[in-house]
């Protein structure tokens, strides 16, 4: 690909902007934004070529790639910009792409655009909660599944360089059809959501007038961190992939009855001794098959496009207690992709979650730390 257009440079497109600048010949990089950010995208050198969203005709010229990284609306509106380019018909074929949350509108928009324009809808299950493109990541996307919706019948020929930038980046494309993403994004994104954000706008003013909720452990606050996403992207989600995200909703809700029956059908724990006939049976059928359906997300080589090597290190409520691991790993040159620290409480001992791309370095930091006394354990 010669020229290459990221229309809405935020993190993302900043992102996939950051990482072709590494390459020894980086295609010419069109940055489509508003004026402020592209200012932004100018100083920090993450393109070649600036244009305002309205200069249409212009920076959709002459591309081989246009990547559609702003809010889904936005993604629709600007296909419709498209079909009104004056030279449409004229120029050699440019492929066309997004990365929005949602396919099916996207996708159905989409097929309409006129020649030269091919489109095949695409969403990298990668971001943040930064939105701006000074803060991209070149390695954002590494090891994050990346969709990619083709029409129905379409030669993988047709999108190859797509399918291409997204293995440079680190990705792994999963080819599905519309239906079939948004479908399982309203399980395993979509619902969610609206589930965190419900919860914590359930809150009982009985605690509230209190102050209680403050004393919410990890578990409430793991269940409602998404809560805190902001309004402007999700009433797009929620806008083009309405039915199965109120169809998910209704299915947890089926279950939450099914759990409250259970709960109800529990006899009273008496004088410290179980029911003669204990009814827990249900309840506990409930948490079994929760126990499944948790651990089959961590399925060997199924969590991630590649599955990590994690190990566990126990840490002391000390300062410089994470410095004393992290330091030795820099030392050897042996490199963390991913890192967590669970079960933190004061004057507690925490543990470091360490993740590892290959067996080799996790076997590596493994038998350092063991040299150094600590007491690890491979997950």
């Amino acid at each position: 690909m010669k020229r290459i257009a990221l229309v809405g440079f935020g993190l993302l497109a900043g992102s996939v902007a950051a990482a072709l600048k590494q390459t020894k010949q980086p295609p010419v990089i069109r940055a489509v934004s508003s004026a402020s950010t592209l200012a932004r995208a100018r100083e920090l050198g993450l393109a070649d070529e600036f244009f305002e969203y309205a200069d249409t005709e212009n920076w959709a010229r002459d591309c081989d790639l246009i990547l559609l990284c702003s809010p889904i609306l936005h993604i629709l509106n600007t296909i419709e910009s498209l079909k009104k380019v004056s030279w449409a018909g004229s120029a050699g074929e440019c492929l066309v792409s997004d990365i929005g949350s949602t396919k099916v509108e996207i996708c159905k928009a989409g097929a309409s655009l006129p020649s030269p324009f091919r489109f095949v809808g695409s969403h990298p299950m990668a971001g943040s909660e930064k939105r701006t493109c000074e803060n991209n990541d070149p390695a954002i996307f590494e090891n994050a599944y990346w969709f990619v919706c083709p029409p129905e019948g379409t030669p993988e020929s047709a999108y190859a360089p797509l399918l291409e930038l997204v293995k440079f980046l680190g990705a792994t494309p999963v080819v599905f059809p519309p239906e079939h993403h948004d479908r399982t994004m309203a399980w395993v994104s979509h619902m969610p959501q609206m589930l965190s954000s419900t919860l914590a706008a359930s809150l009982p003013e009985r605690l509230l007038k209190h102050n209680y909720q403050h004393y919410a452990g990890r578990a409430f606050r793991d269940m409602t961190r998404i809560a805190a996403s902001g309004w402007g992207m999700w009433h797009d989600i929620a806008v083009t992939n309405r039915e199965e995200t109120v169809r998910a909703l209704k299915e947890v809700r089926d279950g939450l009855d099914k759990t409250i029956e259970a709960m109800n059908s529990l006899d009273v724990v008496k004088d410290g001794s179980p029911a003669a006939d204990d009814k827990s049976g249900a309840l506990e059928n409930i948490f079994k098959a929760g126990n499944e359906g948790r651990a089959s997300l961590f399925a060997p080589g199924r969590n991630a496009a590649e599955a990590f090597f994690e190990v566990t290190v126990p840490l002391k409520d000390k300062p410089g207690a994470l410095l004393s691991v992290m330091q030795p790993l820099a030392e050897e040159g042996i490199n963390i992709r991913d890192i967590e620290l669970m079960k933190v409480r004061e004057n507690v001992a925490g543990t470091l979650l360490l993740a590892f791309k290959t067996e080799n370095e996790a076997s590596r930091a493994v038998k350092l730390l063991k040299y150094l006394g600590y007491e690890v354990k491979e997950r």
